[in-house]
């Protein structure tokens, strides 16, 4: 016997949300009639495949070359040696960075200095990457999707080689902070 109340007491609730729903599709076609009825005198525009043919693509971010490493290191070596002393607070100029708020040992500032570039050329090269790849996926050209696929992995493989170039600077630099660190003695400072 309670099987066939639970049955039926199912069936009821069937039937009332059945009613409830055409309820609410009733109200949704009133509704969409209403919509259409406040777009009939807007014009929609129609872009058929011979316009979108027509259209150029164009890359959406533009990255400039980097500077070729010679022209890099050159003003970081001319800069210590210039009118700054090697007291001088301030970094070299061609570093582009605001001074530190810490001022460190001439070495020190080189080593940050050369941290800091292969920094702004693994930056520079990750945009490169993601303009690529979007250059890549909005053509449909094959031989220009093969030469840019190309031009992605020589970046890649660019992209990586600065990693490593970057890694190794951040641990010299930390490394000769460190030792400096040592040699000037026990902090003053209780934590």
């Amino acid at each position: 016997m309670p099987a066939k109340r639970w049955a039926a007491v199912g069936m009821v609730s069937v039937l009332l949300s059945s009613t409830l729903l055409s309820q609410s599709l009733a109200e949704i076609a009133r509704k969409e009639r209403e919509r259409r009825a406040t777009l009939q005198g807007k014009k929609a525009v129609v872009v058929t495949n011979a316009e979108l043919a027509k259209v150029k693509r164009k890359p959406a971010v533009e990255v400039p070359a980097p500077p070729p490493a010679a022209a890099v290191e050159k003003p970081a070596a001319a800069a210590p040696g210039g009118g700054a002393g090697p007291n001088s607070p301030e970094p070299p100029a061609s570093t582009g960075s605001p001074p530190p708020a810490v001022s460190f040992p001439p070495d020190l500032q080189d080593l940050q200095a050369k941290w800091d570039k292969a920094k702004e050329y693994v930056e520079l090269l990750t945009l490169k990457m993601g303009a690529l790849w979007q250059e890549f996926n909005g053509l449909r050209d094959p031989n220009a999707k093969e030469a840019v696929r190309q031009t992605i992995s020589e970046t890649y493989v660019k992209l990586q080689t600065a990693q490593e170039d970057e890694t190794r600077a951040r641990r010299e630099f930390e490394k000769a902070l460190g030792e400096s660190k040592k040699e000037a003695g026990p902090s003053l400072w209780i934590k």
